[in-house]
């Protein structure tokens, strides 16, 4: 059911009941209004009228100072009627004379309007006036009028014009109603049969007709409800035969469309096959040449380290076997000196004086010291060229980590120490079981990768072995620049790289990735951009 409301013989009903109670308001304010009006302008004729004959009679006791005269004036004046209180202020402010006015309560003000609403039991106007005498002032005059016969011939005007204003609301309010269903007297049965129409029940029962215009209208709706109606049934067949065919063709295109998504996720299927393996095939060839080229590289290294081996040999042996020998010839020296007579030792003296023999042989010992020096040196880096080789060693061994962060240092130290200060921290740690070539291809990636960070020298790498159980752990931080937050998750794939084309293949951290993997340990890493990058290798203990 629909609200009456929102109807629309509701809406007239409530905008004329609106305009009519407006219309009566605005009169009834407008008769209160100009009521008022009078009601002030009476007031202050009244007041006018009473002051001239006070004044006259208050005058001369004033500038007497006769105040019993005074005194009994305003007695007289109040039992004539129709005044509330009269009171006489004298220059001083003090009291000369009052009547009907309380001592203790102050004086009112001068009325200005009557109160609109405002209602009292005994409503007056006061009324504030000078007394003066040749332009002398006397005094003051406070009376106050009494309103009452006012009040009570405003009070039954408001309500009469409240109750004449009720009765005109309720008659008109009453036609309204009647007017507004005269009018509208066919629009429910012209409402319920649109909703049947709505529906689909046609034909919908007919409306009542008529020569106005609501008449017609349903003379119009009757007409157009029956066309509906033929139009729907010849509709309702058409659309029998053509769900036929559509019926027909949707499931031939069903069938169709089933057909065509096996092929396309076939192809998907068969797409990400090749793709997985193009990718595995690409890593795996990338993997092996870059094992190809280790390989290489320790096959050449060892070899190198052989052929240098051998002349370090002899060299090395032969300079032990100088330095007996000019030991020996020190010693004799010594004993040629302490036995020779003084013609020969003043000869000899001046001999290896001109030729500098005690220079000779102070120098010649260093000398010797420090070539044996410089073939240790060559032996230790030939030994590690041949540790860093042993990329083809199939068993595992128990090797220190630090050891192969020093195999790996050796190899490339002479491109780190232009850029950098090596600076190594080696804890005392138990052995890993591991390829150690392998471990050496990972740290000699890491130390690169940490000497290409650096992009302003002097920096300073930092090289790390300790122990926690049961894990050993091994790290290479550097002073470089940093790996953004947007890619730190991205450097372990295969070709992603950030160095300039030529300086890198993208594949050194994803191969000592999966070499850590291999070994079941893992690759850490920490990184501030400004501040340096750590990568960290966790591996565990060897056991028996």
């Amino acid at each position: 059911m629909i609200s009456f409301r929102r109807t629309i013989r509701g809406r007239l009903l409530f905008l004329a009941i609106a305009v009519e109670l407006l219309m009566l308001t605005i009169l009834v304010a407008n008769s209160l209004r100009l009521l008022h009006g009078a009601m002030t302008t009476q007031a202050r004729l009244q007041a006018g009228q009473m002051y001239p004959v006070l004044k006259a009679a208050l005058t001369a006791p004033m500038a007497q100072r006769d105040y019993a005269t005074v005194q009994a004036v305003i007695n007289e004046s109040r039992a004539a009627g129709g005044v509330d209180y009269i009171t006489i202020v004298d220059t001083s402010g003090n009291r000369a004379a009052s009547n009907g006015w309380p001592q203790e309560r102050p004086l009112p003000a001068q009325s200005v309007n009557l109160p609109l609403f405002k209602w009292e039991k005994s409503p007056r106007y006061d009324v504030v006036l000078p007394i003066t005498y040749l332009g002398q002032p006397l005094g003051t005059l406070h009376f106050g009028l009494n309103l009452s016969q006012i009040m009570v011939a405003r009070r039954s005007l408001l309500i009469q014009g409240a109750s004449i204003a009720a009765i005109e609301l309720l008659l008109s309010t009453i036609i309204l109603i009647f007017l507004v269903y005269w009018i509208t007297r066919h629009l429910t049965a012209l409402t319920e049969a649109s909703i049947q129409v709505a529906s689909g029940n046609l034909p919908p029962p007919l409306v009542p007709e008529g020569e106005d215009d609501v008449g017609k209208l349903g003379a119009a709706f009757n007409t157009m409800s029956r066309a509906i109606s033929d139009r729907v049934r010849d509709l309702h067949e058409q659309a029998e035969l053509l769900q036929q065919e559509v019926d027909e063709r949707r499931k031939a295109q069903e069938l169709l469309l089933e057909q065509q998504l096996q092929l396309e996720a076939l192809n998907l299927d068969l797409e990400q096959r090749v793709a997985d393996e193009v990718l595995k095939n690409r890593e795996k060839d990338q993997a092996l040449l870059q094992s190809e080229k280790m390989a290489s590289i320790g096959q050449l290294a060892a070899g190198v380290a052989h052929e240098i081996n051998n002349p370090m040999g002899f060299i090395s042996s032969n300079l032990r076997t100088l330095a007996e020998y000019f030991s020996q010839i020190v010693r004799f020296d010594q004993v040629v000196q302490e036995n020779l007579g003084s013609a020969a030792q003043e000869i000899i003296t001046r001999s290896r004086e001109s030729l500098e023999i005690d220079y000779v042989l102070n120098d010649g010992t260093d000398l010797i010291n420090e070539s044996l020096g410089g073939a240790k040196r060559v032996t230790k880096i030939v030994l590690d060229l041949k540790n860093f080789s042993r990329l083809d060693a199939l068993e595992y061994e128990s090797v220190l980590l630090s050891s192969c962060m020093e195999s790996a240092l050796t190899i490339c130290f002479n491109e780190l120490k232009y850029l950098a200060t090596i600076r190594k921290e080696f804890d005392p740690s138990p052995e890993v079981l591991c390829h150690p070539g392998q471990l050496n291809q990972v740290f000699l990636n890491l130390l690169v990768n940490a000497g290409h960070a650096i992009t302003v020298p002097p920096g300073e790498i930092v090289l790390r072995c300790w122990h926690d159980a049961p894990f050993v752990y091994a790290s290479v931080s550097d002073s470089g620049s940093g790996i953004p937050e947007e890619i730190k998750n991205r450097i372990f794939e295969p070709f992603f790289t950030t160095k300039d084309v030529g300086k890198g293949t993208g594949l050194g951290l994803s191969l000592s990735y999966e070499i850590i993997k291999r070994h079941q340990g893992e690759l850490l890493v920490e990184s501030r951009v400004g501040r340096g990058t750590t990568f960290t290798v966790r591996l565990p203990c060897s056991t028996p």
